[in-house]
């Protein structure tokens, strides 16, 4: 692989997670609204769904488990929008929240 080819792959793959960063937020913002109940409904929908159908590794299931059972979002903050966090963004590329995808593409 070449120079340039390195940093093109480099560079999208910054793109492609300063994209996952923006829509978390956008996903944030909506559990601070009055969806809070219904988004976190589909989104623990989605886990339960991972965990019967062994679709996910147990460390993301566990961990989100642990960010939508917190009261605030807080931990949502913490654990996956902190640019300092470990588990960020593997979290951020195993969301329970891809049914927001459209919705947040389109403006909502």
């Amino acid at each position: 692989m070449d120079i340039n080819t390195h940093l093109e792959a480099r560079r999208q793959k910054q793109a492609q997670d300063l994209a996952l960063r923006d829509f978390h937020a956008k996903v944030c913002e909506l559990l601070e609204s009055e969806r809070r109940q219904e988004l976190l409904r589909k989104a623990q929908e989605r886990i339960r769904l991972w965990e019967t159908r062994k679709l996910c590794s147990s460390y993301f299931i566990r961990h989100w488990t642990a960010v939508l059972s917190s009261q605030s979002t807080d931990k949502f903050k913490s654990l996956i929008l902190d640019p300092n966090s470990k588990h960020a963004l593997g979290l951020m590329q195993n969301t329970p929240f891809s049914f927001l995808i459209s919705e947040t593409k389109n403006g909502a």
